[in-house]
């Protein structure tokens, strides 16, 4: 699903400022370390399919021992290793159907523009300039 928001959003973008990944791991903290604003996309679990939500984000430190990586965990590694976070948020769209598939279903795919929309608001207004300089952001 965030690859269609991602798809969405990059002809608004500069070059070189959204990445699209399968996965958060720890060698990410570094660049986030070094952006002023980081907006994360995902699905998320609920009874809305479709349903589009927004929430800042804050470090917080993982499970010792866990190989599992949230944003909270790699935003306290960009804190903990290079003594800097971002801003950062959270863009989510509530799925309708997890089974393996690169097609969204209709509920899913008309919220994709809504989400789209609610990232560039919110590059806009957390920072004027974003826009005019990259890499002053990253989307993961």
């Amino acid at each position: 699903m965030a690859w269609h928001v991602v798809d969405a959003i990059v002809p608004a973008l500069p070059p070189d400022s959204v990445a699209a990944i399968h996965q958060l791991t720890p060698e990410w903290a570094e660049l986030i370390s070094r952006a002023d604003l980081v907006i994360f996309v995902d699905a998320a679990i609920g009874d809305t399919p479709g349903e589009v939500n927004s929430f800042a984000l804050m470090p917080q430190s993982g499970r010792p021992g866990s190989h599992e990586m949230t944003p909270m965990g790699v935003l306290a590694m960009a804190v903990e290793l290079f003594g800097r976070c971002p801003t950062a948020h959270m863009v989510t769209i509530t799925g309708d159907s997890f089974d393996l598939s690169e097609r969204l279903s209709t509920k899913v795919a008309a919220a994709v523009p809504e989400a789209a929309r609610l990232i560039l608001n919110l590059l806009k207004n957390t920072n004027a300039g974003v826009l005019a300089a990259p890499p002053a952001f990253d989307i993961v």
